[in-house]
């Protein structure tokens, strides 16, 4: 399966998610949906987050220009709010997997989609 088809197919197309990207470690984007991109700076903060929330507990976390409150993270999750939608992100073996959500979404239903495409590259080693 192509990276894209995991953005289509396995976050996309539950209809929990809206916007959804992969990127890898360094920062280079896997795959995206449309409209939907990390800067360079973005990504980097999001990816440094896992390690160290600071930047973001202070600062909210930023996903293609919008501002999220951080309401958790560990080394392999964080989840940021921005309304009734909010972002979630989930940190693999060797890439990023964000996946936007809006208000028709609980935050849980989004959390599961992400989680599980993320243990599910895990068990790829990816």
């Amino acid at each position: 399966m192509s990276w894209q088809e995991y953005i289509d197919n396995q976050l996309l197309a539950t209809g929990k998610i809206v916007q959804a990207a992969i990127y890898g470690h360094n920062g280079s984007l896997w795959a995206t949906s449309k409209g939907f991109s990390l800067s360079s700076e973005e990504i980097t903060t999001l990816n440094e987050s896992f390690d160290n929330a600071d930047k973001i507990q202070e600062n909210g976390l930023y996903c293609n220009g919008v501002k999220y409150f951080t309401l958790s993270h560990d080394e392999s999750n964080i989840h940021g709010k921005k309304g009734a939608g909010g972002v979630v992100s989930v940190k693999t073996n060797k890439a990023v997997i964000i996946g936007v959500y809006d208000d028709k979404t609980v935050p849980g239903a989004a959390n599961k989609v992400v989680s599980d495409l993320g243990d599910y590259l895990k068990s790829l080693n990816y």
